[in-house]
């Protein structure tokens, strides 16, 4: 059976008062929150009510413990804080720049992204304008058409009524036909 430590800290301000560790074995009870406030000599000594507690599972910051320098709890947050030896890092050193960065590239991707969509949009009336244009051209050879269909009609329905088109000159004879000399 594998059990996680519970660390107990001073709720104002955040100092470790007792860390459980972690156990393994078969025969191992885990005792309650009850029982360490009784049983552990530090937690007896304090009001219940300043300390929390942090329960961590079996294996949990192994690594951050194994090279801490030391650790508290942070009391607002109720999150461990790690020291760790030589100089500390700010945690926050270089994120501004990053963020900056990401920021500025952002915004030039808005802005090469606005310039398409201008483009786009640039494009999408003249193609807009093409094809009103080519619908007008269309809606003009297709009254065209139809006077030619209509001129036909009427063409034809003369030539069925046996009569010469209005255009023929009357001074002219019919093609093949004989002069009249008399």
């Amino acid at each position: 059976m594998q059990i996680g430590m519970r660390i107990y800290y001073d709720k104002a301000t955040g100092n470790v008062i007792h860390n459980t560790g972690e156990y393994i074995g078969r025969s191992y009870t885990e005792p309650t929150e009850d029982q360490d406030f009784v049983t552990i000599k530090e937690l007896a000594q304090r009001v219940r009510e300043t300390v929390g507690v942090i329960k961590l599972q079996y294996g949990q910051h192994s690594r951050e413990f194994a090279q801490a320098e030391s650790y508290r709890v942070d009391p607002e947050s109720g999150t461990l804080e790690f020291t760790y030896p030589g100089p500390q890092p700010n945690p926050l050193e270089g994120r501004l720049e990053i963020v900056e960065a990401g920021s500025a590239d952002t915004a030039q991707q808005l802005a090469d992204a606005l310039a398409r969509l201008n483009e786009t949009e640039a494009q999408l009336l003249d193609t807009q304008a093409a094809l009103a244009e080519s619908y007008e051209e269309l809606q003009e050879a297709k009254r065209e058409a139809v006077e030619a269909q209509v001129g036909l009609a009427e063409l034809y329905e003369l030539v069925l009524a046996g009569r010469q088109p209005a255009e023929q000159p009357a001074d002219q004879s019919a093609e093949g036909g004989e002069e009249d000399n008399g």
